[in-house]
């Protein structure tokens, strides 16, 4: 904002001050010995009309950045209202009257949101409750019939975990609601998460090398279930071809002991990913060329790894060389307590 662009948007001003300087001086020509008012009339208007205008521009632009001031410093923007005192003119105010009148929209908009969001959410996990029941009978009468299977059981395990995923994706925009930190065992967690692969890895005889587990981290043993599962789907799923002793995958889990932190280490010889697409592998919907080619992805897994992670103070990182295996690494800060972010 500058006193150039001020007297230009407020030209009709400048235009009634020459207006009324240039009737002064020509009646003032008429009248002898008017020279020297005319001088006197010259300097009067120009200085009370720069003068005020001037003035008028400076208050005008201390007022806005103020309000500029305050909108920085403020995380919730649409609470900007609080922040605005109450003003002299009655142009002041009513701007601060709309900004009120936003605040209440926007706050109801937002109230109306989070209601649906959280129906939304509520109506996600009862359906997902509901359909365990279905998918449990299905699975008893395979395992008492098991001459019937013809692979039904695995694509039931499948639809087991899709209907996990779908809890927990509904479930982590508020995970502070649902946790449970404490201390936990990551032999007994990647022992339980293995135990549930278990069928996929047998098919695809995929060898297993646990070791160095005996750790103890705090966080939330079904969080971290939950997200230690998904890098061990993504390392079945992405397998690769079995060698001439039929061996496939290799599956290396471990952990580690920093000065800062606990480290869980997941490490397979999968196909791994393309060195262009690594920093991508977060991001949700994200598949990548190996997701569209042959394989169904996603893209959801490796987000939800990473959001939940967000949410419970834990890092997580990945490298990969594509042809030769990809290793996930999620990090554990030693401390007394996690802290969840809200």
């Amino acid at each position: 904002m500058t006193y150039g662009n001020y007297l230009r948007e407020h030209g009709i001003w400048t235009a009634l001050y020459l207006f009324l300087l240039v009737t002064i001086e020509l009646f003032l020509l008429t009248m002898a010995g008017g020279s020297f008012l005319m001088g006197y009339v010259f300097l009067a208007l120009t200085g009370c009309f720069f003068g005020g205008t001037y003035f008028e521009y400076h208050r005008m632009k201390q007022y806005f950045e103020e309000l500029e001031g305050a909108m920085s410093i403020l995380k919730e923007k649409y609470l900007f209202y609080e922040m605005i005192e109450k003003q002299e003119t009655q142009e002041e105010n009513v701007v601060k009257e709309l900004f009120y009148q936003v605040e209440t929209s926007t706050l109801a908009e937002f109230e109306s949101l989070k209601k649906n969001s959280e129906d939304y959410r509520d109506f996600v996990e009862t359906w997902v409750h509901e359909i365990k029941i279905p998918i449990a009978v299905i699975k008893m009468i395979l395992a008492n019939h098991k001459e019937a299977d013809f692979g039904l059981s695995g694509e039931v395990d499948r639809m087991e975990r899709y209907v996990e995923q779908a809890l927990f994706y509904a479930r982590s925009s508020a995970v502070s609601k649902d946790y449970l930190v404490g201390l936990m065992n990551l032999q007994k967690i990647v022992q339980q998460t293995i135990l549930s692969y278990r069928r996929q890895l047998r098919e695809i005889n995929a060898r297993i090398d646990l070791h160095d587990l005996e750790q103890e981290v705090y966080s939330d043993g079904k969080w971290v279930q939950f997200m230690l599962g998904q890098v061990v789907g993504n390392s079945i799923k992405y397998a690769p071809e079995k060698d001439v002793d039929g061996c496939g995958l290799v599956l290396e889990i471990y952990a580690t002991n920093t000065a800062n932190a606990i480290q869980l280490h997941v490490r397979d010889n999968g196909v791994g990913i393309k060195a262009n697409e690594v920093d991508r592998v977060f991001d949700k919907g994200f598949t990548g060329h190996n997701g569209r080619s042959g394989v169904k992805s996603t893209g959801i897994g490796l987000y939800l790894c990473k959001k939940l992670c967000d949410k419970l103070g834990h890092g997580i990182t990945l490298t990969s060389r594509e042809g030769e295996g990809t290793e996930v690494i999620f990090v554990f800060p030693k401390s007394g307590m996690t802290k969840v972010m809200e």
